[in-house]
């Protein structure tokens, strides 16, 4: 998923697989690309699987002005409405 520059609107948790899409914001730029429950392994290109959600956050944040690659194991988890 290739997210545009800006806030995205997610919630992330972490998770022993690594970080995780917890929920959407209504406004989310994401809300058509991802679901809760998908595990974020890669930002970029870089191996987020060892990183918390703390830490993802700031990372993506910190790219805020750029497109950002956001690579996803698509979850499982019942698909639960937006916030």
């Amino acid at each position: 998923v290739y997210a545009p520059p800006g806030p995205l609107g997610v919630i992330i948790d972490t998770s022993k697989e690594g970080p995780l899409i917890h929920s959407l914001r209504k406004d989310s730029q994401l809300k058509d690309l991802v679901n809760p429950g998908d595990l974020i392994v890669a930002l970029d290109d870089e191996d987020t699987r060892h990183m918390t959600a703390a830490k993802l956050t700031r990372k993506m944040a910190s790219k805020s002005g750029e497109t950002r690659k956001i690579t996803l194991l698509k979850g499982l988890a019942p698909e639960t409405p937006i916030a």
